[in-house]
C-alpha cells in the first residue's frame, strides 16, 4: 500500500504555486510542483537549492522564501462545521460510472459518526471544535474529458458539493471524497498520488480519501489485501485526513498536522482501539492482529511530544508513548463507568453524552413511578429535564421536560425512594424544607410536592439517598456541627413523616469534595466519597 498521506506536499505545492511570484520562469515552477512528493514535503528543510532547480532566479527566491516548517501548536482556530460525504462517482469518455459504491459510502459515514466524537477529544488538546456529520449523502458526478484530472478541476467539484450542502441548510461543509483506483475505468488523479486534505479557492475544506476495497466495515478488518489477512483498507486514511482536516481546516501549515507523526510519513504507525461504547481499549501498530475492537483511528500525537523540523517525533522513547494514549476527557461530557465491586476495578469511562452537562444547575440520576432508570438535569431557565441512558455509545436520549420552572431555587435536589419503595425527587427549599416529588414519566407531570421535613434541612454540607446494607432507603446528610457526623434518615411517605436520624458515621464527613451512594454491579449499596 502506498503511504497514507501528501498532505505536505500539497501545502508545499500551494505555497510556491500562490507565492512565487509571475517574474519567475513559470516552466521552472512546473518543473519543480513535478518533484516526488517525500522532497516536495521536506522542502522546508533544504539547504543546497542547486539539487532543486536549476533557475537561479527560483532559487534565490527560494533562499529567501522556503516553504514554512510544520507548526506543532495550533495559531488558527480549530473547523467548526459538518462532514459531508458524497457518492462520488467518475464519468470516463465511453466508460461505465466508477466510484465507491452508495453502501460503502454510507459505511464510512456511520464509521465518522462515530469515531468523530473520540477524535475531537483527542484534538481538544489543539483547540476548540465542533463536528457534526450530515446523515445525508450527496450524489455527484464527475464528467471527465479524457482518464485523468487535476487538483483544479478536484476542487470545483468539491466546491460544487459544497454548495448544494449549503442549500439543504448544512453549516460549513467540509467534503469527504472517496477514491478507489483499482475499480474499472477510474482515473488518474494528476500530481497527487495519495490521500489528503485542504481547502478550495473558495473557502471549501475537503479530503481526498484513497479505499483499497469494496465491502467496507465500520471496524475495518475484514479484507486480504497485500497477503495480508483482516487488513484495513479505509478507516485508517479517513480517520488520518478528517483529523488532521479538524486541526488545521485551511490547509495551509498555519496548525499542525497532528496524525503524521503517528503514521507512515514519519515511519512510526499506530492506532488506537475503542468498542462500541467509545471506551478506549489501547494501541496497536497493526491493526489486523488486533482483536475485540469496535472501531480504530490514526492516532494523534500528544502536543507535549518533540518533533523534528519535518514534524516527527524526535525522541526515540517517544515513538510509541506520544502515540498511543487514552483520548483526554473535555469539558462538559457525560461519562458512565462500571464498578464490578473489587479493589482498584472501575472501568475506563464510557461516552453517553457529548456536551455542554456542565452547564446544568443540577444532575442526579433516579428513577421514574414506572420504574425507568433516569438521568435528571435542571437548565439554567430552571426546567427540570428527564434523559434515559441505553447504555450504548453517545446515546443519551432527546430530555422530556417533567417540571417546568423555579427549580433552580433549590438547595439540594436529589433522587431516591421512601419507605414504602416508591421514587421520588427531594429538594430542600431556601427556607430549610425537605419536599418530595413523583415523576409519571410523562412531560410537565411532576406532582405536586409533600413536605417530609419541615426545616433546618438548608444547613448541611452534602444530602442524598441511598439504602443501608439492610436493603432500607434512607436519606444521608452531614452536619456542619458535631465534626461533621454523617446522619441517616427515614421517609415513611407520608407529610413531615421523616425519621429522627441516626448517627452512622462520628466525624470528619465535612472533609470530603463529593459524597453520595450508589450500587456497584453486585448490588452491594455503597457510600462513595472522593477526599478534598
Amino acid at each position: 500500500m502506498e503511504p497514507l498521506c501528501s498532505t505536505r506536499a500539497v501545502k508545499v505545492r500551494k505555497y510556491l504555486d500562490r507565492t512565487v511570484p509571475a517574474a519567475i520562469s513559470r516552466s521552472s515552477l512546473d518543473e519543480l510542483l513535478q518533484l516526488p512528493e517525500t522532497t516536495l514535503a521536506s522542502l522546508h528543510a533544504a539547504t543546497n537549492w542547486a539539487r532543486v532547480t536549476a533557475d537561479p532566479q527560483l532559487r534565490d527566491w527560494l533562499t529567501e522564501h522556503p516553504p514554512p516548517t510544520p507548526r506543532d501548536t495550533a495559531s488558527n482556530p480549530l473547523f467548526n462545521g459538518t462532514l459531508v460525504f458524497t457518492e462520488f462517482s467518475f464519468q470516463e469518455p465511453g466508460e461505465p460510472a466508477s466510484g465507491v459504491s452508495l453502501a460503502d459510502t454510507q459505511t464510512a459515514l456511520e464509521y465518522a459518526s462515530i469515531a468523530i466524537r473520540t477524535i475531537e477529544r483527542y484534538t481538544s488538546r489543539y483547540g476548540s471544535s465542533s463536528v457534526a456529520v450530515s446523515p445525508d449523502i450527496i450524489p455527484f458526478t464527475a464528467t471527465l474529458t479524457g482518464n485523468t484530472f487535476t487538483q483544479a478541476e478536484f476542487e470545483g467539484w468539491a466546491d460544487q458539493i459544497a454548495q448544494t450542502a449549503r442549500n439543504n441548510g448544512v453549516n460549513n461543509p467540509c467534503v469527504i471524497i472517496f477514491h478507489n483506483r483499482e475499480l474499472p475505468a477510474s482515473p488518474v488523479f494528476i500530481d497527487n498520488r495519495n490521500s489528503f486534505h485542504s481547502m478550495t479557492g473558495q473557502g471549501t475544506p475537503y479530503c481526498y480519501c484513497l479505499v483499497f476495497g469494496q465491502g467496507l466495515t465500520i471496524a475495518d478488518n475484514n479484507h486480504d489485501l497485500d497477503s495480508t489477512p483482516r487488513s484495513k483498507v479505509y478507516a485508517h486514511i479517513l480517520s488520518h485526513e478528517i483529523t488532521e482536516m479538524v486541526v488545521d481546516p485551511k490547509g495551509d501549515s498555519s496548525n499542525p498536522e497532528v496524525c503524521d507523526s503517528c503514521a507512515g510519513n514519519c515511519n512510526n504507525i499506530w492506532f488506537d482501539l475503542f468498542d462500541q461504547n467509545g471506551t478506549y481499549l489501547g494501541g496497536t501498530a497493526d491493526t489486523s492482529t488486533a482483536t475485540g475492537f469496535a472501531f480504530f483511528i490514526n492516532s494523534i500525537v500528544s502536543p507535549n511530544a518533540a518533533l523534528n523540523s519535518n514534524g516527527c517525533l524526535s525522541v526515540s522513547s517517544q515513538m510509541q508513548t506520544a502515540c498511543v494514549y487514552p483520548p483526554p476527557f473535555v469539558r462538559g461530557e457525560l461519562l458512565s463507568y462500571a464498578d464490578a465491586g473489587t479493589p482498584g476495578n472501575v472501568s475506563a469511562p464510557a461516552l453517553v453524552g457529548f456536551s455542554d452537562w456542565h452547564l446544568f444547575k443540577f444532575l442526579f440520576a433516579g428513577q421514574d413511578a414506572t420504574g425507568a432508570s433516569r438521568i435528571y438535569a435542571v437548565d439554567t431557565s430552571g426546567q427540570l429535564l428527564s434523559y434515559g441512558d441505553s447504555g450504548s455509545y453517545g446515546n443519551v436520549s432527546d430530555p422530556v421536560t417533567v417540571g417546568l420552572g423555579g427549580w433552580l431555587d433549590f438547595k439540594f435536589l436529589f433522587a431516591g425512594q421512601d419507605a414504602t419503595g416508591a421514587s421520588r425527587i427531594y429538594a430542600v427549599t431556601t427556607t430549610g424544607e425537605l419536599l418530595s416529588y413523583g415523576d409519571s414519566g410523562t412531560p410537565g407531570n411532576v406532582s405536586a410536592p409533600v413536605t417530609v421535613g419541615f426545616g433546618g434541612w438548608q444547613a448541611f454540607r452534602f444530602l442524598f439517598a441511598g439504602q443501608d446494607a439492610t436493603g432500607a432507603d434512607r436519606i444521608y446528610a452531614v452536619n456542619t456541627t458535631s465534626s461533621g457526623q454523617l446522619l441517616s434518615y427515614g421517609d415513611s411517605g407520608t407529610a413531615g413523616n421523616v425519621s429522627a436520624p441516626v448517627t452512622v458515621g462520628f466525624d470528619d464527613w465535612l472533609d470530603f469534595k463529593f459524597l453520595f451512594a450508589g450500587r456497584n454491579t453486585p448490588g452491594q449499596n455503597r457510600i462513595y466519597a472522593v477526599p478534598a
